[in-house]
């Protein structure tokens, strides 16, 4: 005896997955936008107000210096020697590379301009200094 399609006996032989996978790939792509919002929001720096400010920030290295003296390299505790030397091994690939410096607005032009001096020495060249709109 033959099945119709349109019969009551029929059996469904396969799961469709696609639906499935295309909420899976909108959420993947919300979680991925989201984690770099995040990010940038975990370090709590008051950070000094100008009218103009560079809109390249996001294409280059984030280093961060908070009020308690804590120094940051991409949202990761570390110590001026590795951040010395982890600039160092990252500039001999990306010769033009580009380190944003992020500093709270209370703390002194001394200790900023000892995290700018390390920064050459490491042999970054092009260093910007991160402030609000």
């Amino acid at each position: 005896m033959a099945f119709l399609p349109g019969s009551e006996d029929d059996e469904i032989g396969y799961i469709n997955i696609t639906p499935m996978v295309d909420v899976l790939l909108v959420l993947l792509v919300i979680f991925m936008v989201t984690a770099n919002f995040l990010k940038m929001e975990s370090v709590n720096i008051n950070l000094p107000k100008v009218n103009a400010a560079d809109p390249n920030i996001q294409k280059s290295m984030q280093i961060a210096l908070t009020i308690d003296g804590k120094l940051l390299l991409e949202d990761s505790e570390i110590t001026e020697e590795r951040m010395v030397l982890k600039l160092s091994q990252e500039a001999k690939y990306r010769p033009n590379m580009r380190v944003t410096l992020s500093a709270d607005e209370r703390l002194p032009y001394g200790k900023i301009a000892r995290v700018m001096g390390l920064i050459r020495q490491a042999g970054v060249t092009r260093i910007a200094l991160s402030v609000k709109r």
